[in-house]
Formats: C-alpha cells, sequence, structure tokens
C-alpha cells in the first residue's frame, strides 16, 4: 500500500467507517486499554474492531508504503482472508484513481464468468 488515501477508502469498504490518519505515527491500544509500543499512521480504533480486539494499524514506512501491525490475538479476524479482500479494494481505489487523472470516468463494475469487469467512459473526447 503506497496511497494512504486509497487505504483508507479500501477500509471503509471492509466495514470501517472510523479510520484515524496521522501524519505522525501514534501509539496503538491493546485490547485492556494499554499503550502498545507499536505505532501506526493509520489506525482502526479497537471499539470498531470488537471488545476483545486490539487496535489495527498500518505505520507509514521510510520508502513510503504502509505496513500492517496486528496483533496475534487479531489475526484470525485480519488473516490471509481478510488481507486479500483489502488488497482486492485497496487495488481497485487506486485503479480508478489514476483511470480518473488520465480522463477515464468511472462506471462500475460487474461479474461476467467469474472475472470482474471494471466499465469506463473516456471523458477526453
Amino acid at each position: 500500500y503506497n496511497d494512504r488515501d486509497c487505504l483508507v477508502a479500501a477500509l471503509n469498504e471492509q466495514g470501517y467507517a472510523e479510520v484515524e490518519v496521522h501524519d505522525e505515527a501514534v501509539n496503538l491500544i491493546g485490547y485492556h486499554g494499554d499503550t502498545r509500543p507499536e505505532k501506526a499512521n493509520v489506525i482502526v480504533r479497537r471499539k470498531y474492531i470488537g471488545t476483545a480486539a486490539n487496535d489495527l494499524g498500518f505505520v507509514k514506512e521510510a520508502d513510503g508504503t504502509y505496513s500492517v501491525i496486528v496483533s496475534d490475538y487479531d489475526s484470525h479476524k485480519h488473516g490471509v482472508e481478510w488481507m486479500t479482500g483489502l488488497k482486492k479494494a485497496y487495488t481497485e481505489k487506486r485503479l480508478i484513481k489514476h483511470a480518473a487523472k488520465n480522463g477515464l470516468k468511472y462506471l462500475g463494475k460487474k461479474v461476467v464468468n467469474n472475472k470482474v469487469q471494471i466499465q469506463w467512459m473516456d471523458t477526453r473526447i
């Protein structure tokens, strides 16, 4: 992940309407309300995940990409399947953003033969 806005939009699509964004990384909170040593720039607070959950975070690395921070306890909910869904949503958001910069308007998507087809209108004409 290298686009913060698309990451936040993908998290929203995954069901997290409340996502914190920080220019400077801040500490994550554990399920006991304790301050954890891990810091993140994009955070879904535990109260939006579940009562026994820890915060979910994404820390901005030196190269500008975001790495996920998921506690061992929460890895059952935010495991491979969830991360695959997040990556798909993120990729779609990035594609739409990039296409808009190049004069294409997103019209929607549909599934044909188990494959997603994204529809565009060229507004450059």
